[in-house]
């Protein structure tokens, strides 16, 4: 069996980030917009300066963004208890369903254009290669913490 060589990285990469794209195309929200609502719903309430940083934009440009999600109604503001002068970015419940909504239609998309176009075969590796990829991005993540 074949080693994993750097053209076959580059290729996996180039591979993932062109289904990413291709299933972001399909979203109505911005793709910021809806990046912050993951966030939120996955991690909790978070300040403007935490989500900027995560999003690696500027401090002005995440409070637009919160501001264009807190119109409507996906986000909400509060005092935080740790900083008297500090606000704490939460997701509503209506935020919270559009995350869950937004990735069940990305789901769905990737299960049709897998049941359309892939055989049984092909399906079976992509559930092993999953594995395989939650433990390459685990290592990562390790490697960006370091």
């Amino acid at each position: 069996m074949p080693d994993f060589t750097l053209d076959d990285a580059n290729a996996f990469r180039a591979a993932i980030g062109d289904s990413v794209r291709a299933i972001r195309r399909t979203e109505t929200t911005p793709a910021g917009q809806i990046e912050v609502l993951g966030y939120l719903a996955r991690d909790g309430a978070q300040s403007i300066a935490t989500l900027a940083r995560l999003r690696r934009v500027r401090h002005q440009t995440m409070s637009a963004t919160v501001a264009d999600l807190e119109r409507a109604g996906l986000v909400s503001r509060a005092p935080d208890p740790a900083d008297a002068r500090g606000v704490l970015i939460t997701a509503t419940d209506a935020g919270l369903a559009t995350i869950v909504e937004l990735r069940l239609r990305r789901s769905t998309e990737l299960h049709d254009a897998a049941h359309a176009v892939l055989t049984q075969e092909e399906r079976a590796a992509l559930v092993t290669a999953t594995t395989a990829l939650h433990k390459l991005t685990a290592s990562l993540h390790a490697r960006a913490e370091e």
